[in-house]
Formats: C-alpha cells, sequence, structure tokens
C-alpha cells in the first residue's frame, strides 16, 4: 500500500474508527491530507507561566464505554 500499512490495519480503521497516531499519519500523507493535521496542532501564542496558572482549570468529561 503507498501508506506503507497493512490492508489489516486499515479494514479495522474503516470499521471501528481506532489508529494508531502513526498509521493515521500515514494515511494523511498517501492521500495529500497532512496539512490539516497542521491546522489541527496550530501553535499558540507564548504565555508565562504566571497566566497559565492563574486560568481557572478546565472541567473534560470522561467518555462513556
Amino acid at each position: 500500500m503507498r501508506a506503507g500499512i497493512s490492508l489489516g490495519s486499515l479494514k479495522r480503521f474503516e470499521r471501528t474508527g481506532e489508529i494508531s497516531l502513526e498509521r493515521l499519519l500515514r494515511i494523511a500523507f498517501a492521500l495529500g491530507a497532512s496539512d490539516d493535521f497542521e491546522q489541527l496542532f496550530a501553535p499558540r501564542d507564548p504565555r508565562s507561566l504566571d497566566e497559565i496558572i492563574a486560568e481557572p482549570p478546565t472541567r473534560q468529561r470522561g467518555r462513556r464505554r
């Protein structure tokens, strides 16, 4: 395969939606969609530690399984 992953891994991803980040990136590069990851992980403006500590914590809900 062009992405360098096995057909079984690709079928599992299509069936379950579960895949390692490395394999997902390989697929993205093979499809010419790697620019989408740059937008997803865009750099943020630098901040001081005091600013980060002063922020109220954000709560995140866990996924139910």
